[in-house]
């Protein structure tokens, strides 16, 4: 598994994995495996596609998170990596409604950022559970995986 994918009703969310390093021996010091990715995000009119850094611990943490999210439709489900380019927040309500909304920094030094927000509902969801639990099985947790 490769990355997952967050769906609204007026874009999108996508991070794909690129290159992982370490795995499955050398654990980084922020949970997971160290790893090079791509971030897709379309919101409405406004769209980019650019290179960011962060673990498979975070996105394990992001997985169990959004996992009680969506079983008890109350909550956040924040996926921020460690170089804080992406913050990913997903806020749901007892009617099933959600919405996304974070930012992306290309360059964390640079004031240049994209902030989104879309709304989305519960069943968007399942497909990226789905993704994230497809990518937690491979990669493990935030300790990674047992050889």
């Amino acid at each position: 598994m490769n990355g997952f994918t967050i769906k609204g009703k007026q874009g999108f969310i996508r991070v794909e994995l690129k290159e992982v390093y370490g795995f499955p021996e050398e654990t980084s010091q922020f949970g997971g495996y160290d790893a090079k990715g791509i971030v897709e995000i379309k919101s409405g009119n406004f769209y980019v596609l650019g290179e960011m850094w962060f673990t498979t611990g975070e996105v394990y943490e992001f997985y169990k998170q959004l996992d009680k999210c969506y079983r008890e439709l109350k909550g956040t489900a924040i996926f921020w990596n460690y170089e804080v380019s992406l913050k990913l927040e997903i806020i749901p309500n007892n009617l099933g409604q959600v919405v996304l909304q974070g930012y992306f920094k290309e360059n964390s030094d640079m004031e240049n950022e994209l902030q989104f927000q879309m709304e989305s509902d519960q069943s968007f969801l399942s497909s990226s559970l789905d993704d994230l639990g497809k990518f937690v099985k491979h990669y493990g947790d935030s300790k990674g995986v047992k050889i």
